[in-house]
C-alpha cells in the first residue's frame, strides 16, 4: 500500500518535471502504472492514477500542438518577411540602378546643356577654339581630338590635346588630303586602328598613333567636308562624341556663313578687295599696333590713267573688267599681311606695314610695272593700261593715319602732274 502511494506521485512529478519526449513520458507512465499496479493490485487507485497521467499526456500533447502550429506558423511568417525583405532590397537595388541612370541622364543633359550655350555664341574659328577645348577637357577622356575641315583642295586642323592644354589651329596646310583615300570616302562613323589612318596624319606632320581613333565625318550639304578624331575614345562615350559632332557641323556652317555675310560687308563686290570704309577701320588699327612697337609702314594711292577715256571708248562693262584685273594684280604683287582697298571709283589704296620707305617705293614701282606688262582682254577688246602711285611713309612722312593718306594722296598727284605711269615718294616733294 505503501509502495504505491509514493509510487504513483512520484511518476506523475516524474513526468511533468523532467524534460522528456512526449513519446518517452508516454511510455513511463505505462510503466509506473503497470508498476502500480504490481505492487498493489487495487484496479481501481490504478485506474485513478493512469486516468491523472492520461489528462496530464493529453493537455502536453495538445500542448505540443499548438505549439507546433505556432512554430509553423512563425515560419511562415518569417519566409514571407523574408520575401518582402528580399524583394525590397530588389527595389532598393532597382531604385539605386535608377538613381545612379537618372544622375547620368542629368549630367549628360547639363553638358548637353553647357555645349549648346557655348557653341550658340561662337562666330569666329578663333572663337571655337578655347569652346571646344573645354568641352574635350570636360566632357571626354580621350589622348587628342582632331578636326579636320576640308575646303576647295586645302585643309584646317584643330588639334587639342587635354592632357598638355593645347588648343592649336592650323590654316591652309599645304599638303591637302588625297580624296582618294579611303577615310575620306567614309560616310559612316567607326573606329580605326593608327595603321589604317597612318596616311592622313603623315600629311598633316603627325607621327602614326599607336591608339584606336574613333572618326566621325561631318556631312554639310550632301558632301563630307570635316572629320572628328577622338584618339582612344572609350565605347560607352560614342553617343556623347556624336552630340558634340552634330554642334561641331551646325557651328562650322554658321561659321562659314558669317563668314560669307562679313566679307559681303567688307568686301568689294567687283573687285573683290576691302571697302574704303573697311580698309580705314583695319588701317587704323594696324598703324595704332605698329606705334606701339615704334615700327615703320607705307602707304601707296594707286590711281588708273585716264580711267574716264576707257569707260567713254570701251563702256562700262569693259570697265569694270579692268578695275577687276587691276585689283588681281596688285593683290599678286603684296603680301598676304598687306591691306588692299578700293578707295573710290578708280583709285586703289594698300597699306604695307613693317615695311622702310625703300621697300614701299620697290613695291609700288612693281605693281606698276605689272600693269604696264599686262593685256587686259575685255569682251572682244584688246587694251592696255597704266596706273600712278603715291607713296607715303610712317612715322618719316606723317604720324596720323589721315595725315599719311593726304601725303600718299599729294605725291599721286605730283605723279599724275609728271606724265602719269609714273611712281613719286612725298620725301621726294618735301
Amino acid at each position: 500500500m505503501f509502495m504505491s502511494d509514493i509510487l504513483y506521485p512520484l511518476s506523475l512529478l516524474i513526468l511533468v518535471v523532467l524534460p522528456l519526449r512526449f513519446k518517452t513520458k508516454v511510455l513511463l507512465a505505462i510503466l509506473f502504472v503497470g508498476g502500480g499496479i504490481f505492487f498493489n493490485p487495487s484496479l481501481h487507485l490504478a485506474v485513478s492514477w493512469g486516468c491523472v497521467m492520461g489528462v496530464y499526456l493529453y493537455l502536453k500533447y495538445f500542448q505540443g500542438q499548438i505549439m507546433r502550429a505556432e512554430i509553423e506558423e512563425l515560419g511562415t511568417r518569417f519566409k514571407s518577411a523574408s520575401k518582402t525583405l528580399g524583394r525590397s532590397t530588389e527595389r532598393l537595388e532597382e531604385m539605386e540602378k535608377f538613381n545612379r541612370r537618372l544622375q547620368h541622364e542629368v549630367s549628360k543633359i547639363t553638358q548637353f546643356f553647357e555645349m549648346s550655350e557655348g557653341f550658340t555664341k561662337v562666330m569666329y574659328m578663333e572663337q571655337l577654339l578655347p569652346v571646344l577645348g573645354n568641352v574635350v577637357k570636360r566632357g571626354f577622356d580621350v589622348k587628342s581630338l582632331r578636326l579636320i575641315i576640308l575646303r576647295n583642295g586645302r585643309t584646317d586642323l584643330v588639334f587639342i590635346q587635354p592632357d598638355t592644354n593645347i588648343v592649336e589651329f592650323r590654316r591652309d596646310i599645304e599638303s591637302p588630303l588625297i580624296d582618294g583615300e579611303k577615310i575620306l570616302k567614309e560616310e559612316e562613323a567607326g573606329f580605326y586602328d593608327g595603321e589604317a589612318l597612318e596616311p592622313i596624319f603623315m600629311k598633316l606632320g603627325y607621327q602614326t598613333q599607336k591608339y584606336r581613333t574613333y572618326v566621325i565625318p561631318l556631312v554639310s550639304e550632301g558632301k563630307v567636308n570635316s572629320f572628328v578624331m577622338f584618339e582612344d575614345l572609350r565605347e560607352e562615350k560614342t553617343d556623347f562624341a556624336h552630340t558634340l559632332a552634330g554642334f561641331l557641323s551646325l557651328t562650322l556652317r554658321k561659321i562659314q556663313l558669317y563668314q560669307q555675310i562679313q566679307e559681303l560687308a567688307i568686301t568689294d563686290e567687283l573687285t573683290q578687295v576691302f571697302v574704303r570704309r573697311h580698309f580705314i577701320r583695319v588701317y587704323n588699327n594696324e598703324l595704332v599696333r605698329i606705334k606701339d612697337k615704334k615700327g615703320q609702314a607705307c602707304f601707296l594711292m594707286l590711281d588708273l590713267d585716264r580711267f574716264k577715256n576707257c569707260n567713254d571708248t570701251f563702256g562700262h562693262l569693259v570697265g569694270d573688267v579692268v578695275l577687276r584685273d587691276i585689283a588681281g594684280i596688285i593683290k599678286q604683287n603684296v603680301r598676304e599681311v598687306d591691306i588692299v582697298g578700293r578707295y573710290g571709283g578708280e583709285e586703289f589704296c594698300v597699306f604695307l606695314p613693317d615695311t622702310s620707305p625703300e621697300n614701299g617705293i620697290y613695291v609700288a614701282e612693281r605693281i606698276r610695272r605689272a600693269v604696264e606688262k599686262n593685256v587686259f582682254h575685255a569682251y572682244d577688246e584688246v587694251l592696255r593700261m597704266t596706273v600712278s602711285i603715291g607713296v607715303s611713309a610712317f612715322p618719316y612722312d606723317a604720324q596720323e593715319p589721315t595725315e599719311l593718306i593726304e601725303k600718299a594722296d599729294l605725291a599721286l598727284y605730283y605723279a599724275k602732274r609728271k606724265g602719269r605711269n609714273k611712281v613719286i615718294a612725298y620725301s621726294s616733294i618735301k
